[in-house]
């Protein structure tokens, strides 16, 4: 899947620009190919899921803001691009469900309470404990 990926980027990335957005016109079917690719390169499998769905489902309105990035950047935007990863998409999706996030593994309570927990009491400058005698002095 990989070749297919890397050789669909390149031959994509090598046509002009007004290709680019004829291109659009055909249900979006090839910006649909782009963002898949891009997101099996990075074995993004939510990527490519999500691709694959946009490409079905949205691909009617899709191909409106492809031809406007298109047009001004000269690119498509995708997940990869806006710095989106799988694991924050994952994290992000698990908190907004009220599930807890994937917590960092720690050891069992019993085991950090085995040190005698001591309250230090911050220590005084010194100019304060010289103040504190002549006090005491007088």
């Amino acid at each position: 899947m990989k070749d297919f990926a890397t050789k669909y980027l390149e031959k994509y990335n090598g046509f002009s620009k007004i290709v680019k957005i004829l291109l659009c016109l055909l249900w979006d079917i090839p910006s649909t190919l782009y963002r898949f690719s891009k997101s099996a390169l990075k074995d993004n499998t939510l990527g490519m899921i999500l691709a694959v769905l946009i490409g079905l489902v949205g691909g009617w309105i899709l191909f409106i803001i492809d031809i406007v990035t298109l047009a001004l950047k000269d690119s498509l935007l995708w997940l990869d691009d806006l710095g989106i990863s799988e694991e924050k998409m994952a994290t992000a999706l698990k908190e907004e469900n009220g599930e807890d996030a994937p917590a960092k593994e720690t050891e069992p309570q019993e085991a950090t309470q085995t040190e005698p927990q001591t309250e230090q009491q911050p220590e005084e400058a010194p100019a304060e404990e010289e103040a504190d005698k002549e006090d005491k002095a007088e």
